[in-house]
């Protein structure tokens, strides 16, 4: 299906048009993704430099904050980013705990931090 032309006769970018594709599709609603394995990963990161109680709030306000303020930011610039459902919210905060349960418990007992925040 070609591309719709806009009111002054240009066609969009290729850049928009995998913009608006992906945005058709709605938001991403997966349990995991691509992602989790990074929120795992900083989940570790962050228990390994920080108190378990401290790195559960990061990572939790995280969340609305990728979601109302980043990808609406974003999106102004055709970055579709943050741009997921409750469910796919909810799994990235239990990879973070995961991550976050691992360095602290396990990690942090084997290599010490260049810093510990708090």
């Amino acid at each position: 299906m070609p591309a719709k032309q806009s009111s002054h006769g240009k066609k969009p970018s290729v850049r928009l048009q995998r913009f608006l594709a992906k945005r058709s599709h709605g938001r991403n609603d997966a349990w995991v993704d691509g992602w989790s394995f990074i929120h795992l990963l900083s989940g570790v990161l962050l228990g390994w430099i920080m108190p378990p109680l401290a790195a559960v709030t990061v990572m939790i306000l995280w969340e609305p904050f990728e979601i109302f303020v980043l990808s609406p930011f974003l999106a102004r610039y055709h970055i579709v980013f943050g741009y997921e459902s409750l469910r796919n919210s909810l799994s990235d905060i239990v990879f973070d705990i995961a991550g976050i349960w691992f360095g602290y418990y396990i990690v942090l007992l084997f290599v010490s931090p260049p810093l510990h925040l708090f």
